[in-house]
């Protein structure tokens, strides 16, 4: 495009250079043709009421500075009667008279099948009968004043090619210096390897620093999201080779047990063992999902109510007995609007509700599932009448494949860092606090939508 701009501006200042050249060549020129019909004019007597005319040099001299060019001249008296030249002569445009005497009009025409320019001016005398008048029109051929504005254009078009060559050449060092910084961030990302997302190092301008602070950004939260996924994937391994290993062994045992009752009993510890291994591959693949969606971020409105219910009717059932779990929504049935991902958000309910069933579940005593709002947010709380949660554990309770000290049920230590993931990805917060006579309250608070009106 600035290529085009760029030619487009070359080509109007040739047209300019163009038309400079032949204004200047008619402007030379008609001065000549003006000051020898103003020559001839001045020559001009009224002698006994008739014209009388003596070819002045001085008007001839002033036409030969255009060797190659031929002159015409015409005097003519105002009854139209030729006083000398060439009576075949145009006569000039009647809208063109003038009634200064001193001043005289320019017209082109053609002339023995050649162009021709004309210069003419009337000449007035006050004699006995009246005032007389006589009209001079002097031509020229125009073959010098062409080859006068060729000159010119000839040089003004190569003072142009000369500028434009020297814009040219200016713009590509100018181009080439702008981005040497570039291209020195180009070959120092060539020479890195895939693993190697450390910040440019490569000097660059003040222009280029905003993109290249974007650019490192960029390079950090994917080192993050590296080493995490690298990190899920070391302690996945890790988590799943040992139930793997004891179920191979209780296959074994079992096989090899002839008594029925002891195979019954082993069959029931390979059962247990692949429940066990179950819950850790569902938390796996929860996690594993949870990272990438709040990576993603693809958030839409949701009704948090609706999560909510969800989350209890796919928890719920998973335990046994059936424990007492009690949901309180928003009175009347009202949405609880918020910006989120729908799945994150109802698995970390579904964890936060899971984890007070395995560890917070009393033998008589209930769950309460509390959704309200709270000013710009909603809060949503899970109380349960456990033991709670010692101080110590307070802040690696987050933590991945981290378990209290006394765990009353199997578990895999993804729920809390499941909820604190999903929870921060949707600028929330977590905390759990331990109720005064027993129990923990875990409180997740959501930023709030306002009710469409």
């Amino acid at each position: 495009m600035l290529l085009a701009l760029f030619i487009a501006g070359v080509g109007g200042l040739y047209l300019m250079v163009r038309g400079y050249a032949q204004q200047t060549a008619d402007t030379a020129y008609d001065q000549l043709l003006r000051a020898s019909a103003l020559s001839i004019a001045d020559s001009l007597q009224l002698v006994d009421d008739e014209w009388r005319m003596d070819m002045p040099y001085a008007a001839l001299a002033l036409l030969e500075q255009a060797p190659r060019d031929r002159a015409f001249y015409q005097v003519r008296a105002g009854d139209g009667a030729l006083v000398s030249g060439y009576p075949d002569l145009p006569a000039p445009p009647t809208d063109g008279a003038s009634d200064d005497a001193a001043s005289s009009q320019l017209f082109k025409a053609r002339y023995q099948d050649q162009p021709v320019r004309f210069a003419w001016m009337e000449r007035k005398i006050a004699g006995p009968a009246g005032t007389r008048s006589a009209r001079v029109l002097v031509g020229q051929t125009s073959e010098a004043r062409d080859a006068l504005a060729a000159r010119v254009l000839w040089r003004g078009t190569l003072a142009l090619l000369g500028f434009t060559a020297a814009a040219l050449a200016l713009a590509w060092w100018g181009l080439r210096r702008s981005l040497a910084p570039i291209r020195r961030i180009e070959r120092e990302l060539a020479a890195r390897g895939a693993s190697d997302l450390q910040p440019i190092k490569a000097p660059v301008p003040e222009e280029l620093d905003t993109l290249v602070h974007t650019l490192d950004g960029f390079m950090a939260r994917l080192a993050e999201n590296l080493d995490t996924l690298r990190l899920f994937i070391a302690e996945a391994a890790h988590q799943l080779r040992t139930p793997l290993a004891a179920l191979h062994a209780q296959m074994e045992v079992a096989l090899d047990e002839e008594d029925p009752a002891e195979q019954r009993r082993s069959l029931l510890a390979v059962l247990r063992n692949a429940e066990k291994l179950s819950r850790l591959v569902n938390q796996l693949l929860s996690d594993a999902s949870v990272i990438h969606r709040s990576n993603v971020r693809q958030f839409q409105p949701l009704d948090l109510s609706e999560l909510l219910d969800q989350a209890v009717y796919d928890s719920v059932p998973q335990a046994e007995p059936a424990p007492d779990v009690r949901l309180a929504l928003p009175v009347d049935g009202a949405p609880a609007p918020a910006l989120g991902d729908s799945l994150m958000l109802r698995e970390a309910f579904k964890n936060l509700i899971d984890n007070a069933l395995r560890h917070g579940a009393a033998p008589d005593g209930h769950i309460d599932v509390r959704l309200e709002r709270d000013g710009a947010r909603w809060r949503v709380t899970v109380s349960d009448q456990g033991p709670g949660i010692p101080p110590a554990l307070a802040h690696a309770a987050f933590e991945r494949f981290v378990r209290g000290p006394n765990p009353r049920s199997a578990g895999a230590g993804l729920g809390l860092s499941i909820v604190r993931r999903a929870v921060d990805s949707h600028h929330g917060e977590l905390q759990l606090s331990n109720r005064v006579g027993g129990g923990l309250d875990a409180v997740i608070l959501l930023p709030a939508l306002p009710h469409e009106s």
